[in-house]
C-alpha cells in the first residue's frame, strides 16, 4: 500500500476555480492541487482554435509551476474515489490523500444526453484538445474536393461561437453547407432575443441554415437526425448542447442538482459535507447565474477567502456573483457584448474579448519569470498577426468594423 499523503487544504480540479483558489490562498497554508492534466486552459478562447487563429500553446499555462510558484504543492493525478466522511481521497496508484477542508473544483464535461451515436459520432466542444481536433478535422475536410457538410448542434453561447469561427475559416469555400440545430425557439435561449436576430442577419447571405425548435434522434458518421424526421448530411458534428459534472464524483455521496451539479449554501460550502467548499462549474448555489469563466475565478476566490475566516473562527461570507458584461464571439463577422437585457454589436467589439483574455491569462501566469513573459509576448504577436491585421484588409473591411447596432430585451 502506497504511503498516505495530508495536507491541511485540497483542492481538486486546476483550472478557473480551483487555480484561483490556490492563488488567493497565502504560501503559509499547507495545500495541495490535485489535477491529472499539466496544463490550466483559457476556455473561453478555445472557439477560435476551430478556425486555427489561436493555437493550443495560446491558451495553456503549466499547473505545476504556477502552483508552486504560489507556495503549494501540485500533485498531477487523478482522484478515484471520495470518503468524505473520513475526510480523504484515493488517488490514482492506490495512494490516499487525507484533508481537513477540501475545495471541488472539478467542472463539467460535454453532455450527449444520452442521444444514440453522440459519443462516437459527434466532436465534443469544451476543452483545447477538443477544439484543435475539430480545427485539424476542419483543414482535413476543407482540402478534399467536393461538398462539405458540417452541423453543430446547440445553439447556445458554443454553438453561436463555433458557427463564427467555421464561417471566418471556410464560409468562402464552394459548395460549403452549415446546420446549427437548437431544441429551444431561437438561438441564445437564455440572453438577448437581439443576438437571435442579428446573428440572422449576419448570415443571411452565407451558406448556414438554422433548426430551432429541433430535438437531435441520432447521430451516425454521414448523418444527423432529427425528431421532426428531417436527416442532416454531417461530413462533420460539432456538439455544443450541455454539460454535466464531471463524472469522477459519480457514485460519490455528495448532495446533487437535478442536473448533476453539487448543492452549496451560499458561502459555497456543501452543508451536507463537513469541511467541504465547491467552486465553478460543479457548484449548484441556491442563486443561479451563467456558468462563465469570470464567476468560477470569483468563486474560487471566495472560497479560499471563506476557509480562512474558518480557520481564524470568524463567520463565513455568501458569495455574490458580480454582474459583468459578457462578450460573445461571432468569428471575424461580428461580436456581442451582452449587459442585462441589451446587446451592443460590433466587430470592434473583439478586440475588448481579446484584451479580456490577454489582460486575464497574464494574471494566471508567471510574469517575473522569463517564460513567462516569452508566453505573454508570443501571445500578444499572435493576436496581433492573426485577429487584427486581417481586419484591415480593405476599405470594406474598415467600414464593416466601424458598425456599431443595439438592441435586445430579455425573452
Amino acid at each position: 500500500m502506497a504511503r498516505a499523503l495530508s495536507h491541511e487544504i485540497v483542492i481538486v480540479g486546476g483550472n478557473f476555480a480551483g487555480l484561483s483558489a490556490a492563488l488567493e490562498l497565502p504560501a503559509a497554508c499547507d495545500v495541495a492541487v490535485v489535477d491529472p492534466h499539466p496544463w490550466f486552459e483559457w476556455r473561453p478562447n478555445i472557439h477560435e482554435l476551430v478556425s486555427e487563429v489561436k493555437k493550443p500553446r495560446d491558451l495553456r499555462l503549466p499547473r505545476r509551476r504556477i502552483v508552486e510558484e504560489a507556495g503549494h504543492r501540485f500533485l498531477r493525478d487523478r482522484v478515484r474515489g471520495f470518503d468524505f466522511a473520513r475526510r480523504s481521497l484515493q488517488l490514482g496508484g492506490g495512494r490516499r490523500l487525507d484533508y481537513e477542508t477540501c475545495v471541488l473544483a472539478l467542472g463539467g464535461v460535454s453532455n450527449d444526453f444520452g442521444v444514440a451515436g453522440a459519443a462516437a459520432n459527434a466532436m465534443s466542444f469544451k476543452t483545447v484538445d477538443d477544439c484543435a481536433a475539430i480545427g485539424r478535422r476542419l483543414r482535413t475536410l476543407a482540402g478534399e474536393k467536393r461538398a462539405l457538410s458540417i452541423v453543430v448542434v446547440g445553439g447556445g453561447f458554443e454553438g453561436i461561437e463555433a458557427l463564427g469561427e467555421v464561417l471566418r475559416a471556410y464560409r468562402r469555400r464552394p459548395d460549403l453547407e452549415i446546420h446549427i440545430v437548437e431544441m429551444a425557439p431561437r438561438l441564445m435561449a437564455d440572453g438577448p432575443k437581439a443576438i437571435d436576430a442579428m446573428v440572422r442577419r449576419r448570415i443571411a447571405d452565407l451558406p448556414v441554415r438554422i433548426h430551432c425548435s429541433e430535438t437531435v434522434l441520432r447521430v451516425t458518421a454521414r448523418r444527423v437526425y432529427l425528431e421532426s424526421g428531417r436527416r442532416l448530411p454531417s461530413d462533420l458534428t460539432i456538439w455544443t448542447a450541455g454539460a454535466r459534472a464531471a463524472p469522477s464524483l459519480d457514485g460519490a455521496a455528495v448532495p446533487r442538482s437535478r442536473d448533476g451539479w453539487i448543492k452549496v449554501g451560499r458561502d459555497l460550502a456543501c452543508r451536507d459535507l463537513d469541511g467541504v467548499f465547491v467552486a465553478g462549474d460543479l457548484a449548484d448555489p441556491p442563486r443561479r447565474f451563467a456558468k462563465q469563466a469570470y464567476h468560477a475565478i470569483d468563486m474560487g476566490r471566495h472560497a479560499a477567502r471563506n476557509i480562512l475566516r474558518r480557520r481564524r473562527g470568524e463567520d463565513t461570507l455568501p458569495f455574490a456573483p458580480s454582474d459583468k458584461p459578457m462578450l460573445l464571439a461571432f468569428g471575424d463577422l461580428d461580436t456581442f457584448l451582452i449587459s442585462g437585457s441589451r446587446v451592443v454589436a460590433s466587430p470592434l467589439l473583439a478586440a475588448a474579448k481579446e484584451g479580456v483574455f490577454q489582460a486575464t491569462i497574464a494574471g494566471f501566469d508567471i510574469l517575473r519569470s522569463r517564460a513567462g513573459r516569452q508566453r505573454a509576448g508570443g501571445r500578444g504577436l499572435r493576436a496581433l498577426k492573426n485577429l487584427v491585421l486581417p481586419k484591415f484588409g480593405s476599405a470594406r473591411d474598415l467600414v464593416g468594423l466601424l458598425s456599431l447596432r443595439v438592441g435586445g430585451t430579455r425573452g
